[in-house]
């Protein structure tokens, strides 16, 4: 099953701490926050301070807008800027600093006894084939330029901040990305164990 998202189709969530909002923009299935295998979400970050524990969890944590935060993890800290991002235990002590004003973030949380996961941003310009035979795949787009994307011959097209989530049941499939002139794109695998 192949589904283009659009923001309108993202659901604006409360933080598990109540210090501010999440855009969950994909999650196994589970209606709370203590009951999913995985989630793809945003956040905007407007001050610094703790994050929300998710135990038992595995989490990657990406940049996508401001001067960056500095991440401290457990007795750890590290400054990510745009695009940069960190892999870490949802159960960690993890709080952040940040830059120089508010940042958004992009965020894979899942559970590492059910999934593996292969997160990577895609960042050249020129277009891009990617196989896979993941259970999931999503793609999201930040560049504020369209991204064309082909899978088995369908066409979309991504505005920024829209996703492509393909489900599918371990069949290989070839993607090719296509960007106009800026390719800022998100590709995470996710699969069973």
């Amino acid at each position: 099953m192949i589904q283009q998202l659009s923001v309108a189709d993202y659901q604006q969530m409360l933080w598990k701490n109540g210090a501010g909002y999440t855009v969950e923009l994909a999650r196994s299935d589970g209606d709370s926050l203590d009951a999913f295998d995985w989630r793809i979400s945003m956040a905007d970050v407007k001050t610094s301070g703790d994050f929300s524990k998710f135990n038992g969890m595995q989490r990657i944590l990406t940049v996508l807008e401001g001067a960056g935060i500095i991440l401290k993890i457990d007795d750890d800290s590290e400054h990510l800027k745009t695009l940069q991002s960190a892999q870490f235990s949802g159960d960690s002590t993890t709080s952040c600093e940040l830059s120089d004003g508010p940042i958004r973030d992009f965020n894979l949380i899942y559970n590492p006894d059910k999934w593996c996961s292969r997160y990577q941003w895609m960042c050249e310009p020129t277009s891009s084939e990617v196989f896979s035979s993941a259970d999931l795949i999503f793609i999201f787009n930040q560049s504020p330029e369209p991204l064309e994307i082909e899978v088995e011959q369908q066409l979309f097209c991504l505005a920024q901040h829209e996703s492509l989530k393909i489900e599918q049941q371990k069949a290989l499939k070839k993607l090719v990305l296509k960007p106009q002139r800026l390719k800022q794109a998100c590709l995470i695998e996710l699969t069973k164990n």
